[in-house]
This record gives structure tokens, sequence and C-alpha cells, in this order.
């Protein structure tokens, strides 16, 4: 109302400056409009709870407030977080509704998944039985969200974790609009021109290898041999199983062009071979209504995580 009242205020100074007012005030209500019909949720990989720094912290909220805006927030990696600490955390950045999957939740996950929102959290969801992570499952803002992260050292587990993630979406609505993100550690066939000979070698020396975490909590004190390939070659099972259940590869509908999600900019070496392992899929329903994605490369991504965020805008309508 006030910048209205300005603008006829201007008519005094002169008809090409009103023109120039009008001009800015219409385009400052279009963005205002578009902003309000559109649904924005970040899927991150935060490495261990940011690792603790506190610095890394500040960075991802100015990050958050100042560049990306998100309406809800699907981490993975929590590590640190208690429900008490989350929600503090995330009413920094403007968001009043927090779950949590934590040991809090009388479960035992070893990298705790959450969600952030400015919209209510309903029926959340936990799962980690038969899982290397599991998955938080909610209701936020009509739509039904999975938030999950998947083994990192064998397909197999992997394989178990998508039909376990898959027998859950399929007894949701036909007509529900479902989203599952998260860190699935998991190649898609879609990327395959960009992963040569240099990759694969890269897993056939890691392939049948003691894993150095043996022994720790995130192999659930287990003796893990690395099997990341099918039949010698590299493995597109996983993001196939999800592809094959219904699902869409949302970045892959989007974009045309190839954009890793990890490793970091900071974490590359020569022998490092860019990979795509951050998704977030949605059913036929909702893929409709995705007005964009991306996996975001910019200044403060490339110190907050070992990860890159992907980003997806939804319209309301």
């Amino acid at each position: 109302m006030n910048l209205i009242k300005d603008l006829f205020s201007t008519l005094k100074k002169g008809k090409s400056y009103a023109i120039t007012v009008l001009i800015c005030l219409l385009s400052f209500y279009a963005t205002r409009s578009q902003a309000q019909e559109e649904l924005c949720i970040l899927s991150y990989n935060v490495m261990h709870g940011f690792e603790g720094d506190s610095s890394i912290m500040n960075r991802y909220k100015t990050w958050i407030q100042q560049e990306v805006k998100p309406d809800i927030i699907l981490y993975q990696e929590m590590n640190g977080f208690s429900k008490e600490k989350l929600a503090s955390f995330a009413a920094s950045y403007g968001h009043p509704y927090t779950a949590i999957l934590n040991t809090e939740s009388g479960l035992n996950p070893t990298h705790p998944l959450a969600i952030s929102s400015k919209f209510p959290i309903k029926d959340v969801e936990f799962k980690i039985d038969d899982m290397w992570h599991g998955y938080l499952m909610a209701k936020v803002a009509n739509l039904h969200i999975m938030v999950t992260h998947m083994a990192p050292f064998t397909v197999k587990d992997r394989q178990r974790d998508v039909q376990t993630i898959l027998k859950r979406i399929h007894q949701l609505p036909g007509k529900a609009n479902i989203l599952v993100a998260g860190d699935f550690n998991a190649l898609a066939r879609s990327d395959a021109d960009h992963y040569g000979p240099t990759l694969l070698k890269s897993l056939q020396k890691l392939e049948g290898r003691l894993e150095p975490k043996s022994g720790t909590a995130i192999v659930k004190y287990r003796t893990i041999y690395r099997n990341n390939l099918t039949d010698g070659q590299i493995d597109y099972t996983v993001t196939d199983a999800m592809l094959a259940g219904g699902l869409k590869d949302t970045f892959r509908e989007k974009n045309k062009n190839f954009k890793h999600s990890a490793p970091i900019k900071a974490n590359m070496t020569k022998k490092s071979t860019p990979r795509r392992i951050d998704y977030i899929w949605t059913n036929e329903t909702l893929l409709k209504k995705v007005k964009s994605i991306d996996i975001i490369h910019d200044d403060y991504t490339e110190a907050i995580s070992d990860h890159y965020p992907v980003l997806i805008k939804i319209s309301k309508k």
C-alpha cells in the first residue's frame, strides 16, 4: 500500500519518473506472487551435522536466509543434533516445525535424518529395521515426503533399502503427491555416458576390500567388504528399481546436461570422477507440478559439506 501511495506522489514529479516507479512496482508484486505460488524444497547431506562446526552452520544459515529461502529442508547426516538442538537451529532460519530420526525416536541410526519446515509436519513415520540409515516420512504441505540415506558400501544393502522404500511408497494413495529425496549412494543409467573407464577402474580397485570402518557404529560393528559392482560393471540397479517402481528422476526429467553432486571442488583429485548420487524423485502426479530442479554449485556450497545440495521448486497450484 505504501508503494502505491509513493507511485501517486511521483506523478507530480513527471510522467517518465512515474512510469519507472510503476514498472518497479509491478516487478515487485510479480516476483512476490511467483514466490507465493512455488514450494521450494532443499535436500542436503550435511556431512556429520556440519562437522559440529559453528562457523559452517552460520555460513549455511546465511546461505539459507539470503540465497535459497527454502520452505522445506530434507537433511541427511544430522549427527550431533537432538530434537531440541534441531528445533533451535531451524527456528534461527525461520522454520518453526521439525522432525528427526535419531536415538530420541527410540531407534539407533548412526546418521540421523531430519526435516525442517515452514509448514506443519504431520503423520511422522520412522523406519530403520532392515535398512542402512532408514527413512523419515511425513506429510508436509499436501506432499507425502520421504527422506532417506542408502547404504554406502554394498549393492546388496542398497537393493534391500530401495525395495523397502518402494514397498512403503506403493502403499500411499494413487493420486498422492509423492517426493523421495536423499543420498542414494547409487548411480543412474541416464548418466552412464559420464562414467567411463576411469570410474570403473577406481571401483574395481576397491571391490572386495575390507572396509576400514568395520568394527564401528556405521557398519553396526560388522565386518564389511566393499561390493559396489554388478558382474564387474558399474551398478545401476538401485536407480533402475526406482524408475521401475513408478518414480521419476526429476533432475533428468528437467535438465539435459549432467551435473554432479559429489565430490565438491575441494575434494576433487586427478583420479576423481564427478558423480550424481543425490536425488529427488517424484511420482507422475507431482512431476507435472515440478517447475525446476538443480544441484547447487556456488561459493557457499563449496564450503558447507562434501556433497552439493539438490533444490526443487514445485507449483502449489
